[in-house]
């Protein structure tokens, strides 16, 4: 069998030779030696070319300077052997090492053999892992206690079948990145044999990656690479002990001294004074978690979350549990008044403390996240910027990210057509993945009001609002051809300052209303006024890259809606199911037959709007199931 040995080496001249010499001179000869120059600045590469000359086996690579993870995946590429070997570059090994790991390997039909690790300084050496036996290690939780891991996670002291490991990169750009690879190796793996009477010896040389001052990046990679120990043991029922268990998240230095040390224990993080003296704790918050759980996170704390019921009702109706993340403060302005269902959990997290969970805590047992304003975690351009705010090697296809405005992206160029938007884009030809909420919960269908025709609008009535004043000078119009069973209910600031006094009896102004009085107000009103421009650039948006929230409560409440014929078809709407008009001076004729219309009119009205509400959440319903499936 032929053992393809992987050498990443970075300017280690003063050792490569003895590394290079214990593996030429091995009693095992069927090797290919791969030696990745990763951009060495020192003579490494001339030393590489003098042993090529002395033996064929040996292969040499050389690359740029993108770190130890880069190089060995560029190995693993490379490799042809049937077994696969890492060995760094300032390391060794005894002259036996892969005769007596490979005999080992066949006569138990193993995966991976391991063997006993010697740590080297200048003046002595101790055995880091030792085996005095043969040990064939069957479970995960043998080959785990075998390995000494938590302890010890290294890759370099063993030989893997190569079936093992391809297509099985380390993770660049990281410190600590044996520990996020070890495990899933073991795991992938059916059998492992622990050799006794052979060595790998590694050099504890000050000046390595991660022997150098912790900076914060090496800080950072240190903790989630022990949490990620630490969770995968947990979720593969291993145990572990608390001391195992306790994670350093973090050390502030002053003048390369500890101040402070923060360490996390399950859901608590104790803060020392100097690494020692215990000053402050905190719990960690955390979602509730359940076997099949979706969580829906609106990050955004003061705008979108009305987005959140309908996309809970479509993960709901797909047998998910259901757990939420809005800004609290929205619980009590009744978002979810009207809705309540056993799978469905209001957590009460503020953002920080639900960054904080999402940054840190792998979702490897949550079904799936979807980010209902993906805008917060991003600039709306850079996509990718997203997933920094979750675990590292969060399985991507678990999250979801809804987009409200499309047009950043489309312009330059970056439009993900995965992302989900709430409507179709009619912009620069961009796709997406349609999925529309409408759902509000336990709502009142009403007929037309009988003798006062109650209009509403949600946003501010203001003088300096061309929109305002179009519908202020139609109702206006309405008043003087003689009509006053009418009523105008204004969700949103404004005042009756700016209005004919005629008009003052008229407008109810509520000024802006928690979510379960605005959904009173809604299920009152008879038709949802509308006063969008198509030569108002503020208003394109919701003709071509993004929606309103306006049209969301007008299918969830089945409220037919007075508008312009330029944005109706896009948006589901037509002389059917809402009153249209095409001109600015014709926007009173609207209102005026919409006071007129008798209530069976308006039920067959509301029955065509039920129509394209219905196929609207089919649709939107099915498009969610094939991207959680």
């Amino acid at each position: 069998m032929k053992i393809s040995v992987i050498v990443p080496i970075y300017n280690t001249s003063l050792y490569l030779s003895e590394c290079l010499n214990s593996l030429i001179n091995q009693t095992y000869k069927n090797l290919e030696i791969i030696c990745i120059n990763d951009g060495s600045t020192d003579n490494s590469l001339e030393i590489l070319n003098e042993y090529q000359k002395k033996d064929n086996r040996i292969k040499i690579i050389t690359q740029e300077n993108h770190g130890l993870s880069s190089a060995r995946n560029k190995g693993i590429e490379e490799a042809n052997g049937e077994l696969i070997s890492f060995i760094d570059s300032d390391d060794w090994v005894d002259l036996n090492f892969y005769e007596k790991l490979v005999n080992a390997l066949k006569k138990e039909n193993a995966d991976i053999a391991a063997a006993s690790i010697i740590r080297t300084r200048k003046t002595y050496s101790k055995p880091r892992v030792k085996y005095e036996k043969q040990i064939t290690a069957n479970t995960l939780e043998e080959k785990i206690k075998a390995c000494n891991i938590p302890k010890c996670c290294y890759v370099w002291n063993k030989i893997y079948k190569t079936s093992i490991v391809k297509n099985r990169n380390f993770k660049i750009n990281t410190y600590f990145e044996d520990v996020l690879w070890t495990p899933l190796i073991l795991k992938n793996s059916n059998k492992m044999v622990c050799v006794p009477d052979t060595n790998y010896y590694y050099r504890a040389n000050s000046s390595s990656i991660v022997k150098k001052k912790q900076t914060p990046k090496k800080q950072q990679d240190a903790y989630f690479a022990k949490k990620f120990i630490v969770n995968f043991l947990k979720e593969n029922n291993i145990p572990l002990s608390k001391k195992e268990k306790t994670i350093i998240k973090s050390i502030k230095y002053f003048l390369n001294f500890p101040i402070l040390k923060i360490k996390e224990y399950e859901n608590t993080q104790k803060y020392y004074l100097f690494g020692f003296l215990p000053v402050f704790s905190k719990t960690l918050k955390a979602p509730i978690i359940k076997d099949n759980t979706f969580i829906v996170w609106e990050p955004c704390s003061k705008s979108h979350s009305e987005v959140v019921p309908g996309y809970c009702k479509y993960l709901l109706d797909l047998g998910y549990h259901v757990s939420v993340l809005v800004t609290p403060e929205r619980y009590k302005e009744g978002l979810f008044s009207r809705f309540q269902d056993k799978n469905l959990t209001l957590n009460k997290l503020t953002q920080k403390e639900i960054k904080e969970f999402f940054k840190n805590t792998p979702i490897n047992n949550i079904k799936g996240v979807m980010v209902t304003t993906v805008g917060k975690i991003c600039d709306c351009i850079h996509y990718n910027q997203a997933y920094s705010a979750f675990y590292p090697d969060t399985d991507r296809k678990k999250l979801l990210f809804v987009e409200h405005e499309a047009s950043f992206a489309l312009d330059k160029n970056s439009w993900d057509e995965n992302l989900i938007t709430l409507r179709k884009l009619n912009y620069k030809n961009g796709k997406s993945i349609v999925i529309n909420p409408h759902y509000f919960g336990d709502i009142k269908i009403t007929d037309k009001n009988k003798d006062i025709t109650n209009f509403i609008t949600i946003g501010a009535i203001k003088p300096n609002k061309k929109n305002s004043k179009m519908i202020i000078d139609s109702f206006y119009e309405v008043y003087k051809r003689g009509y006053q069973n009418f009523k105008v209910t204004v969700v949103g600031k404004g005042s009756l300052k700016h209005l004919p006094k005629e008009l003052h009896k008229f407008f109810d102004i509520k000024g802006r209303l928690p979510f379960d009085k605005m959904y009173d107000e809604i299920e009152k009103a008879d038709f949802m006024l509308t006063s969008y421009n198509e030569d108002d650039p503020e208003h394109i948006r919701y003709n071509t890259s993004g929606t309103s929230g306006n049209f969301q409560l007008m299918y969830g409440f089945l409220k037919p809606a007075i508008i312009t014929q330029g944005f109706a078809p896009i948006n589901g709407l037509n002389k059917e199911n809402a009153i249209l008009y095409d001109k600015e001076e014709n926007y009173p004729d609207a209102i005026e037959k919409a006071i007129n219309m008798d209530n069976q009119s308006y039920k067959t009205m509301q029955n065509k709007l039920k129509d394209y509400e219905i196929e609207l959440y089919k649709t939107s319903l099915e498009n969610l199931k094939k991207i959680v499936n």
